[in-house]
């Protein structure tokens, strides 16, 4: 029987989604959690698919994934109990034997978390010039023989409660780093280095590819399919580790920022000068 989940990870201690030789994996995990509780012998096996490729770091709030099993009610009662703390499944469903995550998702939806105030007016205007069908090969990592255009479905900046930019955006299919190549161009409106309009620039006009935003920030934040998952039990000690690691890395901040003896904001904004000379107010597009 092939089931699907609905699927939450925090990204800082995996090398990505998919299996990798020798690296602590969202597949290799989840693909391990099923072997130990007796669901399949092995990744052959398991048949798992994923709704869409995350980077290094990057944490998913909800994805969808699949696997075949002839235990389905063992894998709903007890995955979430033998996954590691960073990985727990929301929902399952029981799927059609064609179903593939990454032909029913219809539309993924990603955040970017930005970590300084910064003018949200500004970043929200060139985030809107996204929307379309573009030619993004300047945000992204090409893969050779891909096809760069894109259909961006919806892109804003809003104010998250600390203050701070937030970065959604949606498409049915997104290149490899066009989340995070977008993300960094924004950071730099914000912080006054870009014009709004030099977006359209960027969509039209060849030149050297826009550096990402770093990935520990960003958030596959849903994916949308014709599906109604049941949802399955929590383990504790996820929600427990979550609130351990927000408090730590709350207490780190403000250890971090106490040390410094000038505006991190401001360390902030000279680090986007430095990565986007090109982009910066005044110079000549590439």
């Amino acid at each position: 029987m092939k089931l699907a989940f609905a699927v939450g990870y925090k990204g800082d201690n995996f090398s990505g989604s998919q299996a990798q030789p020798n690296k602590r994996t969202v597949e290799g995990e989840f693909v391990a959690a099923g072997i130990g509780l007796g669901l399949f012998a092995d990744a052959k096996e398991a048949h798992f698919r994923i709704s869409g490729r995350t980077d290094k770091g990057v944490s998913a709030r909800r994805q969808i994934v699949s696997i075949i099993t002839d235990h389905p009610e063992k894998a709903v009662d007890a995955l979430n109990f033998c996954l590691p703390d960073d990985i727990w499944c929301l929902g399952a469903a029981e799927v059609s034997p064609d179903f593939y995550p990454r032909y029913a998702v219809t539309s993924r939806t990603y955040r970017y978390y930005f970590p300084y105030t910064a003018d949200i007016t500004s970043m929200d205007t060139a985030a809107r010039q996204f929307i379309g069908r573009h030619d993004f090969t300047r945000f992204s990592r090409m893969e050779e023989g891909r096809d760069p255009n894109r259909t961006v479905t919806e892109a804003k900046v809003f104010e998250a409660p600390d203050g701070c930019p937030v970065f959604e955006v949606s498409a049915k299919s997104f290149l490899w780093n066009m989340v995070r190549g977008m993300a960094g161009f924004l950071a730099s409106v914000g912080a006054g280095v870009a014009e709004p309009e030099t977006a359209g620039d960027l969509l039209t006009t060849p030149g050297h590819r826009v550096h990402p935003a770093p990935a520990e920030a960003l958030i596959f934040w849903d994916a949308e399919c014709d599906v109604m998952f049941q949802p399955m039990r929590q383990a504790r000690e996820t929600m427990r580790m979550l609130g351990r690691e927000s408090a730590a890395a709350r207490a780190e901040v403000r250890v971090a920022e106490a040390l410094m003896d000038e505006s991190p904001a401001e360390i902030w904004r000279r680090r986007l000068v430095r990565e986007y000379p090109d982009l910066r107010i005044g110079s000549k597009q590439k």
